[in-house]
């Protein structure tokens, strides 16, 4: 599925409300907020990451288009922050080190492994998005309410895994449904009723304890809000500053927490440090963007198409 503007600006939206949790986190604040924006923002993310996929192109490109595809947009990047990360905290390091990293991944820096497991997952169960919901379905709920929504790996030997490499196939798998089958309009009403109540019995939980609840409740907003993303892309709503945080949101997620810790450095509170980090983030995506190794490196966007036009002679590269 190609680029859409109301996509990017939701993208956008869901990054700077990660951006602004991880600042109320890192201040010790809590909130309803955070609890709200806590359970839908990633099953969102996964949910626009299957919704976007070529599945067509995924299946039939050849084995080394892909890899050099997501190689350069997703693993180059994730693997670079993952050794900055790692070198700042002082992680201790170990011959299991790079085990440990792709199928435990620390801190934030799960999503990319956890994404492109789902992506190789649609390429080599070649069923429909309808079966391979039907099948991941099950497996996301038990993983769920075995492990409740906490994140920890299952099992406590050398290849266990994070649980969220099998917790979240429902969101992506249910994002390509939603985009190979859209949603009629006589459904709409139901959705949206759908959201609102999933909404109002997630805020409810906040401070219960009651885990049994957490994932009907969680479910019905998320998978509600991923059902929605057909009517929003027909909307092609745009709003130049997010739709550019949406266009670059896997640097902003990885490279966000780095940014924030060196702002609250200086005594700022979560509002400021939120604000500043944006800022840093954005002027450093633009001195990124034409540089291509850079780039490459950081995870940053290319330029977009129209300033390409006017820089060709300098032999940019294009985008993916």
């Amino acid at each position: 599925m190609g680029k859409n503007p109301s996509v990017d600006l939701l993208k956008g939206l869901l990054i700077l409300l990660v951006m602004a949790g991880h600042a109320m986190e890192l201040t010790h604040q809590q909130h309803l907020a955070l609890w709200i924006g806590a359970g839908f923002r990633m099953p969102l993310m996964i949910g626009i990451s299957g919704y976007l996929l070529n599945v067509t192109r995924t299946r039939t490109d050849r084995a080394d288009l892909l890899f050099g595809r997501y190689g350069e947009r997703m693993l180059l990047p994730w693997a670079f922050a993952l050794m900055v990360y790692l070198l700042v905290s002082g992680w201790p390091l170990s011959w299991a080190t790079p085990l440990e990293m792709v199928l435990r991944p620390p801190f934030h820096l799960w999503y990319v492994p956890v994404l492109f497991f789902l992506i190789m997952v649609t390429r080599l169960a070649p069923l429909s998005p309808l079966m391979l919901l039907a099948i991941g379905a099950p497996i996301s709920l038990a993983t769920m309410y075995s492990f409740g929504l906490d994140h920890g790996p299952i099992g406590v030997s050398l290849l266990s895994a994070d649980n969220r490499f099998i917790r979240y196939p429902v969101y992506f798998f249910f994002g390509m449904v939603m985009a190979e089958r859209g949603l009629p309009t006589r459904y709409l009403g139901v959705v949206l009723l759908a959201v609102a109540l999933g909404l109002l019995w997630w805020s409810g939980l906040w401070g219960s304890g009651n885990g049994l609840a957490y994932v009907p409740a969680r479910l019905i907003m998320c998978l509600g809000l991923i059902a929605l993303l057909p009517r929003l892309a027909a909307l092609r709503l745009s709003f130049g500053p997010l739709n550019r945080i949406g266009r670059d949101s896997l640097f902003f997620y990885l490279w966000h927490p780095l940014v924030m810790g060196m702002v609250l450095t200086s005594g700022a509170g979560a509002l400021t440090t939120l604000l500043l980090s944006v800022l840093i983030l954005l002027l450093v995506s633009r001195l990124s963007a034409s540089r291509g190794y850079l780039r490459r490196c950081l995870g940053s966007a290319p330029p977009s198409r129209r300033v390409e036009a006017t820089v060709s002679a300098e032999g940019l590269p294009q985008p993916v």
